[in-house]
């Protein structure tokens, strides 16, 4: 099998692996961690708590910069790997400029379904103030895409459901539903998932891949 070429998505994978070499020093990643992580309460309450810790990223910025961080190699080495199976093929379909623009937006979006989850929970809990860091949001968005474009069976009516409506409502209940799976063994494995940024950022996949598919070939 051959892949399609994938400029964008080689760039967003160098990059990637880059700053995961240069973090591999500790102090430096808790530092960068800190200053460019997603926390959801400076997304609320600016960097007010943070007054001491020198440089941070603008919080605005912070849902970008923190997806181009990670918890270690493995963690950077299987979001890239997913990145390079799914991310080209959409990249071909899309191109270049529209796969950046998903990515972003997906990286957003994961964000802000992160806050929005934090932000219900507090103050029965710290995730206001637990970091969330890696690419799995922005790709997310990427799978949902993927999952939307190339899809192998016709989609079909649920009932009353039109079938353009009902294949995306299948796929973000089936995401739903394996995201809250993971985040129910995760913790027991030792491992911390942001489900709710997997979950924001495949909606917003879902939800902008046919206009991006429509805004590209709007001449055609």
């Amino acid at each position: 099998m051959q892949f399609p070429r994938g400029p964008v998505t080689n760039i967003l994978v160098v990059i990637n692996l880059v700053i995961a070499a240069i973090l591999l020093v500790p102090s430096w990643w808790q530092y960068a961690v800190i200053s460019g992580g997603l926390f959801p309460i400076r997304l609320s309450n600016g960097s007010a708590a943070f007054s001491d810790i020198g440089f941070l990223v603008p919080a605005y910025l912070t849902p970008l910069s923190a997806a181009f961080l990670h918890g270690g190699v493995a963690h950077v080495v299987m979001n890239m790997l997913m990145l390079l199976l799914i991310g080209k093929m959409v990249e071909r379909v899309l191109g270049g400029g529209l796969y950046l623009a998903l990515y972003i937006g997906s990286a957003y979006a994961a964000a802000a379904m992160e806050w929005f989850a934090s932000f219900m929970a507090w103050p029965m809990s710290v995730d206001m103030m637990a970091p969330a860091i890696g690419a799995s949001g922005a790709i997310s968005g990427i799978i949902g895409a993927y999952a939307l474009l190339f899809s192998n069976k016709k989609p079909k009516a649920w009932g009353t459901i039109p079938a353009e409506y009902a294949r995306p409502l299948h796929l973000t209940i089936a995401w739903v539903g394996l995201n809250l799976a993971l985040g129910f063994v995760g913790p027991g494995l030792g491992i911390a998932i942001a489900i709710w940024s997997h979950i924001g950022g495949f909606i917003a996949g879902l939800l902008l891949a046919r206009p991006l598919l429509l805004w590209r070939y709007r001449r055609a």
